[in-house]
């Protein structure tokens, strides 16, 4: 896909990407709120289908184990907050994280940035956006009800899109995005 080809979705880039790599910010924290963590969890189960066929990896920025009671595969997945108790959020997982986004650099990578806000910018925003500048076939959607900008080096990239959304929703909506 050129840079003049209008976008309408995520499931759009996705269809040109080889890899998806996706970060879960604040806005997917468990509130204790058990209908709207059944929610949080009902969204998250529309990547399976969306990622079917892609190498992916989920990092989740949430000290809970909402991610973990979603049909994505625990062993993608890397929560450096976490549970304790889960073996996915140890440095052992972290590093097979590393490995993986480093095998990323030269392929098509698609980036979801889903409710991933300033708590700790350091562990999703600031490296996907890193990630951008550094790999050329890589693309970034950004969704966040409150933060969705992008830097203005991001957009002169025209390989990042921002979406103001509750990301949870957008998820269920189809993953809509404007070119």
């Amino acid at each position: 896909m050129g840079v003049t080809e209008h976008i309408t979705s995520a499931a759009d880039l996705a269809l040109d990407s080889e890899m998806v790599l996706i970060g879960l910010g604040e806005e997917f924290r468990k509130t204790g709120n058990g209908e709207k963590d059944k929610a949080l969890i009902d969204s998250l189960n529309i990547l399976p289908g969306f990622l079917k066929g892609k190498t992916y990896f989920v990092v989740d920025q949430n000290p809970d184990d909402l991610v973990f009671l979603s049909k994505l595969l625990p062993f993608f997945i890397t929560a450096p907050f976490g549970p304790e108790n889960r073996q996915e959020c140890g440095e052992e997982q972290w590093n097979t994280y590393m490995r993986w986004l480093s095998g990323t650099l030269g392929h098509k990578l698609l980036m979801l940035e889903l409710g991933v806000g300033f708590s700790n910018p350091q562990v999703i925003r600031w490296p996907f956006e890193k990630t951008l500048q550094l790999n050329l076939k890589s693309r970034l959607v950004r969704v966040h009800s409150v933060f969705p900008q992008l830097t203005p080096e991001l957009k002169q990239s025209k390989r990042a899109y921002s979406v103001k959304a509750d990301p949870a929703d957008w998820l269920l909506a189809g993953l809509r995005i404007e070119s």
